[in-house]
């Protein structure tokens, strides 16, 4: 490839052909902005760069398969995704961390209530993954990592009423699966007065 090539129609064809120089370019471009863009949305840069390293290694390898109209459009989206994909791997890790956390309580626990304790948690758990995907990840970055709605319209660029709106349809959700478990818990409570 001579020279720098601006035309994007141009840079994609030889990039589907599998011409590095293209590729180069195309990163020379986008690097630095999706890196900007990445960083406000995950807050750490290593974070940052691994979302652009992988959007960037997801392009090489695809590159015969990809059909791009927009390269600009469609690189912020890949970012768009990332991140959530970034979120979500969060979200995993610290319900395993919880998880390891509740088996490791002091065994000197009464063991029906950590058995209940349990149950009440992997049905709080197996009722949020039963959720729509895009409700799920809203509804985990609110109420297990604790952003607030702000936040997570601001990090996923989509706006406030949207956001309570998933926020409130992940708690009726809830509240509609765990009823048993209320009620159950208000019996109990009732007979020990």
């Amino acid at each position: 490839m001579e020279g720098i090539l601006t035309n994007e129609a141009e840079l994609l064809q030889l990039l589907r052909q599998g011409d590095k120089a293209a590729f180069e370019e195309i990163y020379h471009q986008f690097r630095s902005r999706l890196y900007r863009t990445a960083l406000s949305k995950v807050r750490t840069d290593e974070n940052a760069m691994e979302i652009v390293q992988e959007i960037f290694l997801d392009l090489w390898q695809r590159r015969e398969l990809v059909q791009i109209e927009d390269l600009e459009r469609y690189l912020y989206t890949a970012v768009k995704y990332k991140v959530l994909d970034f979120y979500k791997k969060e979200v995993q890790r610290k319900l395993y961390a919880e998880s390891v956390k509740l088996n490791s309580l002091d065994e000197s626990s009464d063991t029906e209530e950590v058995l209940a304790y349990n149950e009440l948690s992997q049905s709080i758990f197996s009722c949020i993954e039963k959720l729509p995907e895009k409700t799920r990840v809203i509804f985990e970055l609110n109420r297990i990592q604790c952003q607030t709605a702000d936040e997570i319209s601001q990090m996923l660029d989509i706006p406030l009423r949207t956001v309570e709106y998933h926020i409130t349809q992940g708690l009726k959700s809830l509240r509609t699966n765990l009823k048993d478990y209320i009620i159950a818990l208000l019996l109990s409570v009732t007979h020990l007065l």
